[in-house]
């Protein structure tokens, strides 16, 4: 599987040789787009992937023809999402005969959205044999033949998939889909089985479609310990969670797809999702926008982009994806929560604050947002306020468990802060209660004896 990520990060990323186009161009040349290049050029850098996206787009305005900035604002674009754009460059590049596999598939995605499927198909003898873009050119031509009703056709693919590869999770997981979309349920149901069997590349969006498959097929006790089952091992997954209540509240639950466009956005999501395993973060990204370009109403894949940008200090762009979660969706919660924790970072935990408080109204005794509240204190030394603060969070305990061991030592620290010792001790002592040994504790207590010059033998075991 490394194998295959790493020539797809070769394949795929295509980020043009910057330093070569540069020569190409002149400051004293009025009419080049110098300035506008290298303003692209440190934003992308520094990724600031939207500004640079602009910037890109403002020096083709000036030289419309080159062939090296047409291909570095093509990858730069698709970074942001900006696919519309993208595909005018795509047509641009092909009158003048400079394709590439990046834009032969934006045109490819083109022919898909508007329809054009006679031609899609077409395209697709057109990419290359390399990397994931190779693996998953059988299901660009699969969704094609499901959108035109040709069962058969599909079905040939799906049987003609090679047993044994460390592909196989994915195969059968969009073989699950396709037939969902073509209404054989039956087979649905046993496609996604065959994925889950194939633990080495879990994705619970998979549990979740097979839960759904389950129930439709008036199986909701196997949908239920399904559920259950995988909840136990991924407690916040709030979509597994939502699909649980929907199928023990007996609600009607949808397809998984609807459309064609539904099929792609799916297919890019989960390999995105593959991608991730491996931190291959910048073409994870090419796929999630992918895939939102299909279905922009997609929370987990603007969820899981706003987690890449955050993590690349991309902070306007991770708050972006963050907002078009509606509070329809049971990602809802956890986005506005994530986006409050970006304010943070992003230097404005005043900010940050009043994002937690408008959570904590909505969402009243919700002990994630009362210790985000303790917490953002505790992290700006503002001790006297965090004390109150986690006061509340030990309030929703309603039964003590081994995980509450870090609240009592965290609280144990700020009033430790704060000089108030018997109370901080209590704490660090009800820690240890509830995860005895636990180093961090010890060692805590133990310095702070020996600052205060009693327990010496005590503390001494303790460090």
């Amino acid at each position: 599987m490394k194998n295959i990520l790493k020539s797809t990060t070769i394949a795929l990323l295509m980020l043009m040789p910057i330093s070569g186009f540069a020569q190409t161009l002149s400051a004293d040349a009025p009419n080049e787009p110098f300035g506008e290049y290298l303003s692209g050029r440190h934003a992308f850098y520094n990724k600031q992937y939207g500004i640079a996206a602009d910037n890109y787009l403002k020096a083709l305005a000036l030289d419309s023809e080159n062939i090296p900035l047409n291909e570095t604002a093509l990858t730069v674009l698709i970074i942001d999402g900006k696919i519309d754009e993208a595909i005018t460059i795509a047509r641009r590049l092909k009158a003048m005969d400079e394709e590439s596999d990046f834009s032969k598939l934006v045109l490819f995605f083109n022919e898909i959205k508007t329809n054009n499927f006679p031609q899609a198909l077409l395209d697709t003898e057109g990419f290359s044999n390399n990397g994931i873009l190779n693996l998953i050119k059988p299901f660009f031509k699969a969704w094609i033949y499901a959108g035109q009703g040709e069962k058969e056709a599909v079905e040939q693919l799906i049987f003609g998939f090679t047993k044994g590869t460390s592909f196989n999770f994915f195969n059968y997981y969009q073989s699950g889909l396709l037939y969902e979309f073509m209404d054989d349920i039956d087979q649905a149901e046993l496609y996604y089985s065959k994925s889950l069997a194939e633990r080495g590349m879990l994705n619970l969006r998979a549990v979740e479609a097979y839960a759904r498959i389950l129930y439709k097929q008036d199986n909701s006790d196997r949908a239920v310990e399904l559920l259950n089952n995988y909840i136990k091992e991924s407690p916040t997954n709030e979509k597994l969670q939502a699909t649980l209540k929907a199928i023990l509240n007996k609600e009607n639950i949808g397809l998984f797809v609807t459309s064609v466009n539904d099929g792609y956005a799916e297919m890019f999501y989960t390999v995105a999702t593959i991608l991730m395993q491996d931190n291959v973060k910048r073409v994870a990204t090419n796929y999630l926008q992918y895939a939102l370009y299909f279905k922009e109403d997609f929370p987990l894949a603007h969820f899981l982009q706003a987690q890449i940008f955050e993590d690349d200090k991309y902070f306007e762009g991770a708050e972006s994806h963050l907002n078009k979660i509606s509070n329809e969706s049971p990602l809802y919660f956890q986005s506005k929560l994530q986006r409050a924790w970006l304010f943070n970072e992003m230097e404005q935990s005043d900010k940050a604050l009043e994002a937690f408080k408008i959570l904590d109204k909505e969402y009243p005794d919700n002990r994630e947002v009362l210790n985000s509240i303790a917490e953002l204190y505790r992290t700006h030394e503002r001790y006297s306020e965090a004390i109150p603060a986690y006061d509340k969070v030990v309030d929703t305990i309603e039964q003590e468990t081994e995980r509450d061991w870090v609240l009592f030592y965290t609280r144990g620290i700020v009033f430790d802060q704060e000089k108030r010792w018997k109370e901080a001790e209590r704490d660090f002592k009800k820690a240890l209660q509830l995860r005895p040994e636990q180093p961090m504790v010890l060692n805590y207590l133990a310095y702070s004896w020996v600052d205060q010059g009693k327990n010496y033998i005590e503390a001494k075991k303790n460090a």
